[in-house]
């Protein structure tokens, strides 16, 4: 859930977001998220209180990925199609995607790895902060959902909050269902 206000514990986060991936692409690729992280960061840390601009930032860089990534399926309303797209790239190495459930209703994937975490836990950010700014970039991915009509997000327990994996669900709405059953 973004903005459930768990935190956990630092030597844990960092004993857990060990990647075991390590090939030079992969390896490249996590140093650009990084410092897409560390840019972020930044930013949020200059804003002290009032973190508002980065969420709606976060957001609408979530929204052009959601339009981006829905124009090039073939068929939008299919979640199958959906979660291959999603994890049939290298970003699925960067952050250790496993598929743990992909059907025409739902689509779960856990990161295994994220360099978000990675470059916070280098910049010494405390358990709290980095609560924080993994709801915020989860907003993202929130917000990219969100431009398929018939799908919702939910996002479970995170690396950056103490959690093994990221646990990322993404299903089909109700009524949707339905009306696909009666085709």
């Amino acid at each position: 859930m973004i903005g459930d206000g768990k935190t956990g514990d630092i030597k844990k986060i960092a004993a857990i977001n060990q990647p075991t991936l390590t090939d030079d692409i992969t390896q490249a690729l996590r140093g650009i998220t990084e410092k897409r992280a560390t840019t972020l960061t930044y930013l949020i840390d200059k804003a002290h209180e009032n973190d508002q601009f980065a969420r709606d930032a976060v957001w609408q860089y979530g929204l052009d990925n959601g339009i981006d990534f829905k124009e090039e399926m073939e068929r939008p309303d299919n979640l199958e199609e959906f979660a291959d797209k999603f994890t049939n790239t290298l970003e699925a190495n960067v952050y250790e995607m496993e598929t743990v459930r992909s059907t025409s209703s739902e689509f779960e994937v856990h990161f295994h790895y994220c360099p978000y975490v990675n470059r916070w836990l280098k910049m010494g950010k405390n358990p709290q902060e980095l609560g924080q700014l993994c709801d915020i970039c989860m907003l993202g991915d929130k917000a990219t959902a969100s431009i398929f009509s018939e799908i919702d997000f939910h996002l479970g327990d995170t690396i950056a909050k103490g959690n093994s994996v990221c646990e990322l669900r993404y299903r089909k709405h109700e009524n949707s269902i339905k009306v696909n059953i009666k085709r």
